[in-house]
């Protein structure tokens, strides 16, 4: 079996009916014990470099509200950080174990849910926490926690020694998580030097994450730049020093049509009516360019799709391109920083910047009119 060139339908475990689906447009879907091997390979490659090394520092806000120095809880109690989204079925899954791990070891343990943020919101997690009965601190990322950690798998789970290095990376709640679970609170578990880890490199200096930058937003001048597809193909971006093209920007996951059509169908349709609708508009443009005398590239929109790096490689994309047919490039966002310069968190997000680099629109599903201001958009561009 492949693992790196999986088809989408291979990658999280799913309720029968999902896999059913799936499994008729992609092919035979895995069983649920290949789907938590896949998703605990993928989050032990991802962390394997941070094994033995000293956590990132950050200060969370907790829903209700509190706040946690994680500078401050490291070298004096051991730390388990869990990533989730409300969203995520096998997340689902765990909380009520991940519940009980933080109500038996009481202060022996840190124990925090960190909500990816990505398609969700205080909203959705504030009624999943009620729903559940959780009683643990739970606070909702901005990314910045996600990058500092290398997240790419939800869950992802990471125990952090009373040392404050991280000691154990891993996606599925068994037994090896639970031995670790012991090492760490016996202290007998820790892959880096011995004594308090506050003193740490600036790359882990302690940041406020309600501080931080909340990226381009509308109206904004785009810096210049040049994107690179995964086809090796680079796409400049316009500033108002360079005129050029006008570029769309879709801010996706290849796994958000058909993966949350159960969990998230709203998110799912959404997904899937940006594709079509973005596909068809470049479609026609280049179709009316081909046949226009006066029609020249520099005059054309160019539409990239940026995707997300999480439950995502460069083979996914390529297995995606194919599954769907798209035709429009698409820009793998590995480190997660494309996200963050433009603060995107929602899926689907489209950020469209004109020919001056100015950004003229940025609207995400959380947005009522998300579909009206698309058609505008589009429609606007059809009268140029």
């Amino acid at each position: 079996m492949k693992l790196l060139a999986i088809k989408p339908s291979k990658w999280l475990t799913v309720s029968l009916s999902a896999l059913l689906l799936s499994a008729a447009f992609l092919g035979q879907a895995l069983a649920k014990d290949d789907f938590a091997a896949e998703g605990e390979r993928r989050a032990k490659l991802a962390g394997s470099e941070l094994l033995g090394k000293p956590a990132p520092q950050r200060q969370l806000t907790t829903l209700a509200g509190d706040k946690i120095n994680l500078g401050e809880l490291y070298g004096n109690k051991p730390v388990y950080i869990k990533f989730w989204a409300t969203w995520c079925v096998p997340c689902r899954q765990q909380m009520p174990g991940f519940e009980k791990i933080y109500q038996e070891y009481g202060d022996k343990l840190q124990v925090i849910a960190v909500n990816t943020g990505i398609s969700d919101d205080s909203n959705s997690v504030g009624a999943f926490v009620k729903k559940a009965g959780l009683k643990m601190p739970v606070t909702i990322d901005d990314g910045s926690l996600a990058r500092a950690f290398k997240l790419r798998v939800t869950p992802q789970h990471f125990l952090i020694d009373k040392n404050g290095h991280i000691t154990y990376v891993g996606h599925q709640d068994d037994e090896a998580l639970h031995q670790a679970l012991e090492q760490v609170i016996a202290g007998n578990h820790s892959n880096g030097p011995s004594g308090n880890a506050q003193a740490v490199s600036g790359s882990a200096v302690v940041r406020n994450m309600a501080e931080q930058a909340s990226g381009y937003e509308l109206g904004a001048e785009v810096s210049p730049m040049s994107l690179k597809a995964h086809d090796n193909s680079d796409y400049p971006l316009p500033s108002a020093a360079r005129h050029g093209k006008a570029t769309g920007l879709v801010f996706f996951a290849p796994w958000c049509e058909w993966y949350l059509a159960e969990s998230e169908p709203k998110t799912a349709k959404s997904c899937q009516l940006v594709r079509e609708r973005v596909e068809q508009f470049a479609a026609d443009v280049a179709a009316d360019n081909a046949t226009a005398e006066s029609a020249t590239v520099d005059n054309a929109v160019q539409w990239l799709h940026l995707s997300s790096n999480l439950w995502s490689t460069q083979a996914d994309l390529v297995e995606y391109q194919s599954n769907y047919h798209t035709r429009l490039p698409i820009v793998f966002d590995e480190d997660g920083s494309l996200f963050e310069r433009f603060g995107v968190t929602q899926l689907p997000t489209i950020v469209f910047i004109d020919e001056t680099g100015k950004i003229t629109e940025k609207v995400s599903l959380r947005a009522p009119d998300f579909a009206e201001r698309l058609e505008s958009l589009l429609a606007d561009l059809e009268r140029k």
